[in-house]
């Protein structure tokens, strides 16, 4: 008898696994997360039957894929500067094998990342954005469903690896205005691993200049993730996930009891979990 591992269990049968739900941000015990009538792994493939012109983008199928493709070019229309841009002439400028074009395509990808996040699209909002982006539907345009099936942990792990180097930008331009000193991510991660207490503080730090510039908690505790605390727990010392994401929830709501001025105890920095001691 083959036991499932974790990469393997698709618990409401939809077709994603358990863990490209938790990529996709979609519900892994239910299999419409949309109540749309379709389920969430043709959700995440969506597309026409097979389209043989390959410069023409495919239409979405679904009422979500439609919104955020629109979504996508809404975005594409800030970040290029051109009001007037549609979907299918942004396809045609990056739908090619050229791999200029294809380094372009993944360029303009986490600039649309880049400014969803700022803008307060949910990380996991912001993986289904980039399905919608030109470099993946150039790429999916004639799979088969049962090859865009195998294709999809691809698409995923791209979209989740975009998603998470925005993140770590936008974690950087915080630390950058927070201490006052231009640091590149490396140097960043160097100087603060030495210290938990360092990086922990780092953490609040950034974590209140967020919350100040508007960003909500969920973009916030996503945000602590990336941040050479949580960036070296994860990496070196193979926390589990979901203590990151209990320390990255416990800062937050730490820093919003401090900043919203309520009686409290004084100020002192956050126990971390029995599990991230080093």
């Amino acid at each position: 008898m083959v036991i499932p591992t974790d990469e393997m269990l698709d618990s409401d049968g939809d077709g994603l696994t358990d863990q490209e739900e938790k990529l996709a941000g979609t519900n892994g015990f239910g299999n419409d997360t949309d109540f749309d009538g379709v389920d969430d792994a043709t959700d995440m493939t969506t597309g026409n039957p097979l389209n043989s012109n390959p410069s023409e983008p495919r239409e979405p199928e679904t009422e979500k894929a439609r919104l955020m493709r629109e979504q996508y070019l809404s975005f594409a229309k800030a970040v290029l500067g051109d009001a007037t841009l549609t979907y299918p002439a942004l396809y045609q400028r990056y739908a090619s094998d050229r791999a200029d074009i294809q380094q372009s395509a993944r360029s303009l990808d986490q600039s649309i990342a880049t400014a969803a996040l700022k803008a307060g699209v949910d990380p996991k909002i912001t993986i289904q954005l980039l399905a919608q982006g030109p470099r993946t539907q150039y790429q999916a345009r004639n799979l088969t469903a049962e090859a865009k099936k195998a294709a999809l942990p691809g698409i995923l792990q791209y979209a989740q690896s975009t998603v998470d180097a925005a993140q770590r930008q936008r974690y950087l331009e915080y630390a950058i205005t927070v201490t006052g000193r231009q640091w590149t991510y490396p140097d960043l991660y160097r100087e603060h691993i030495s210290s938990d207490l360092m990086a922990i503080q780092l953490d609040q730090r950034v974590a209140a200049a967020a919350l100040r510039a508007g960003d909500s908690p969920e973009s916030v505790t996503a945000l602590l993730h990336q941040g050479p605390y949580s960036q070296f727990q994860i990496g070196l010392k193979q926390v589990n996930p979901a203590t990151i994401e209990q320390y990255g929830r416990g800062t937050v709501a730490q820093v919003q009891e401090i900043q919203s001025l309520r009686p409290q105890t004084p100020e002192r920095t956050r126990q971390r979990p029995k599990d991230l001691e080093r």
